[in-house]
């Protein structure tokens, strides 16, 4: 090959939220390879297995590449072509007409990433709220509000951990090298190196428990109760660091007060760990501080109790002296660009879909607002926005879901590729790959030395993508907002985002990364410092909890454990995959074609399984996925079991995808709110094994079987496992279904 022929445009990666750097090799218009940008501060030229695949995205063939209008009934997934204008005016006539009948209030928009930035921009400039993200109601939403009501700021993303000087590492249900954020793994592994101790609380043997100097195998739902016997340890001992507490924290007294009853010898009987290891964790964090860093992980949302969770990880952070200290977490850095694509509302917010039930939504509203919104003779919300966001595969309780996507006059999707929301969408448009598009300025304040990124295009669009700002520019201003998207196209608006920085869309197009002077990374080792919340301080007893009817200060509250016979069902990441994201991608899929099911070894034997056996999963609502291959293990507790998350496609324009694997979202049919936040705690649903047939798989308790004989099928569950696929679908369905995947996607459709 002649090097000469080759292009080399930098980028970042769009497959996870670690936004990698990338440099992309082209040659005469196709990607032949894309590796890691050496010169990235967080990712430092590394790639993880979806970023070296993401290529194969571009030329997959069942990629959306075309407009298409549903033409049967919601659900079916059939649809016909249709231009772009046409789909855009379309857009614009529904949205407007929903506006002048409803309001700007009446449109619910579901988005995700960076590419969202647009849609969500011209929202609130239409002064509607009504808007939520998986990345806030499933995974930070909770965590990110327990650490903002303590240090008044959230831990960041990607996280303000530093692990180069960490003496210590503690994992509360965090499963660093499955959830592969390149960057935060070479940077674990070189703490290990260096003999960082590492402390793994979790009821299942994840990759990093099988580092760790320490394996808490803790039972499910009681992570609060070991931290605030921490927290009661490193008090009762005088073992916390009094100096920085004095100086920069507030309510300490209350604190001692609330967690006296919570001792070692109470949270070994709550959490089935010994007592004399809470105790010793507890000291050797006080050993190590201020460089002890407890990781406040990424998917926070599990039993409802999510951001007094977090409140209790961020106090025992503050009681360590770590938060703004070297080892633990750095300060947030300052970035000024210019105005976004679209001017704030000019009258108030729409707010009538909001309960109160949750005071921190701090993204718009909670998802199941929405939906319940949306469904009823008094629904609020009259259409929907799918922005990059697999619902289906996202957010629990599929019947309720499917309930308002029923119920809604109508429902845009726009997205890469035929997801499940596709099935259920009215109109459909096609966005470019992260490829093939621009995205807004990637600022990263996150970091001791904060930078911008770009996103730029490799090669241009295939088919009929659009590049999202245009996508957005042309529904606004076809609805008269042209004071939206004033920039003929991305590039002039990228232009207007840098100005501050003294910085061109052309330097930064030719470096994809432009590092910015170093700021204070922590504390000022003497005078004030004030931190962004009321008291000015740390808030060891949160005045804003209280002011908002929410304990000040967290308390144990006790979950629903398993019942003999019933399994916690918990989820996690696959190296190979982006949650439901990567599955249609053909070389990710044949590393990781599918899930299996982790089951304790003691329990497999009493049932008479062993691995490599097949069986179905069923919830207590009736809700049956399978047929799954179980792992037996020792490596998980006998009332857990473990999925990995994003299997089991239910669109049958997925080919590579659909039916591999089995859904743990479908077996989601219930969730637990967090009050603060709205985030939808899924770690509250048991299942069963049993067979086809739904019988249970006995052994363990013969009475317990027939005590729970079979469950009746709920209403809403997702299609059992075995129904018509792709190849037994009726023969309308099915001659749609080959039109769809097999169509000419040529300019002149």
């Amino acid at each position: 090959m002649d090097a000469e022929e080759v292009e080399e445009i930098p980028s970042i990666c769009d497959l996870c939220f670690w936004r990698c750097g990338i440099i992309v090799k082209v040659r005469k218009g196709e990607i032949i390879r894309v590796e890691g940008h050496p010169n990235h501060p967080r990712s430092r030229g590394r790639l993880c297995a979806r970023g070296n695949a993401g290529r194969h995205m571009v030329d997959n063939p069942d990629r959306l590449k075309v407009p298409l209008l549903r033409v049967g009934e919601r659900g079916e997934g059939k649809w016909k072509r249709i231009s772009w204008p046409e789909a855009l005016d379309l857009w614009a006539r529904k949205t407007q007409e929903t506006i002048d009948k409803y309001g700007p209030g009446s449109i619910g928009l579901f988005s995700h990433g960076l590419s969202s930035r647009f849609m969500n921009a011209f929202m609130l400039h239409l002064g509607n709220p009504n808007r939520t993200s998986p990345s806030f109601g499933q995974c930070r939403g909770p965590r990110d509000v327990g650490f903002q009501l303590t240090f008044g700021d959230g831990p960041g993303s990607p996280e303000r951990h530093d692990m180069a000087r960490s003496k210590m590492i503690v994992l509360i249900g965090c499963h660093i090298g499955e959830n592969v954020q390149t960057g935060q793994v070479a940077e674990f592994a070189d703490a290990i190196d260096h003999g960082a101790r590492i402390v793994v609380v979790d009821p299942r043997m994840s990759v990093a428990a099988s580092k760790a100097d320490q394996w808490l195998q803790i039972r499910p739902g009681t992570d609060t109760a070991l931290l605030l016997a921490w927290i009661h340890v490193l008090l009762a001992e005088d073992l916390y660091d009094r100096a920085y507490v004095e100086r920069h924290a507030m309510g300490l007294e209350q604190l001692r007060r609330a967690v006296a009853s919570y001792t070692p010898d109470w949270a070994a009987q709550v959490t089935q760990l010994p007592r004399d290891r809470i105790v010793a964790e507890a000291r050797q964090m006080a050993r190590h501080r201020p460089a002890v860093l407890i990781h406040c992980g990424r998917f926070s949302a599990w039993y409802g109790n999510d951001t007094q969770r977090s409140r209790a990880m961020a106090i025992l952070v503050a009681l360590l002296g770590a938060w703004g200290r070297p080892g633990g977490y750095f300060l947030r850095s300052k970035i000024e660009l210019g105005s976004r694509a679209c001017p704030p509302a000019h009258g108030p917010m729409d707010r009538s879909v909001a309960t109160g039930r949750h005071a921190f939504t701090q993204f718009g509203v909670a998802g199941q607002e929405l939906v319940e919104a949306s469904i009823g003779p008094q629904a609020r919300i009259k259409q929907w926005i799918l922005y990059a966001d697999n619902l289906v595969q996202s957010h629990p309780d599929f019947q309720s879901t499917r309930e308002a996507l029923r119920s809604v006059d109508f429902v845009t999707m726009v997205d890469i590729w035929p997801t499940e929301g596709a099935l259920w969408a009215d109109l459909i448009l096609p966005e470019a790959s992260y490829l093939e598009r621009h995205g807004d300025i990637y600022a990263v304040k996150d970091h001791p030395r904060p930078f911008v990124a770009l996103r730029q295009p490799a090669i241009a669009p295939r088919y009929q993508a659009k590049e999202p700002y245009w996508i957005v520019q042309q529904l606004a201003h076809r609805l008269g907002h042209t004071d939206c998207f004033t920039r003929p196209d991305v590039t002039g608006y990228l232009q207007d985002r840098l100005a501050p920085l003294g910085l061109s869309y052309e330097q930064l197009a030719r470096t994809g990364i432009h590092q910015l002077a170093e700021q204070q990374a922590f504390l000022p080792a003497a005078g004030a410092y004030k931190f962004k919340t009321p008291s000015g301080k740390i808030e060891l007893h949160s005045s804003t909890m209280a002011a908002n009817g929410y304990p000040a200060i967290p308390a144990f509250e006790p979950v629903e454990q398993a019942p003999i016979g019933w399994y916690r069902l918990v989820s996690g990441r696959s190296p190979y995959h982006s949650a439901a994201r990567t599955q249609n991608i053909e070389r990710l899929m044949s590393q990781a074609p599918t899930n299996t099911l982790w089951l304790n070894d003691q329990v497999a034997t009493a049932k008479g399984l062993a691995s490599g056996d097949s069986v179905f999963v069923q919830n207590q609502d009736g809700c049956r996925e399978g047929p799954v291959s179980i792992l037996s293990t020792p490596a998980i507790r006998t009332d857990v079991v473990y999925l990995v998350h994003g299997y089991g496609s239910r669109s049958f324009a997925m080919r590579r995808a659909y039916r591999k694997g089995v859904s743990d979202t479908a077996l989601c049919s219930r969730f637990k709110a967090d009050t603060p936040t709205g985030g939808t705690g899924i770690r509250v649903n048991f299942v069963q094994l049993v067979t086809s047939e739904g019988k249970e798989i006995a052994g363990i308790s013969q009475r317990c079987h027939q005590e729970r004989a079979a469950i009746p099928w709920a209403e809403g569950c997702i299609p059992k496992a075995g129904e018509s696929g792709a190849e037994d679908l009726p023969a309308y369905q099915k001659e749609e279904c080959d039109d769809f995947l097999e169509m000419d996607l040529d300019d002149s459709c």
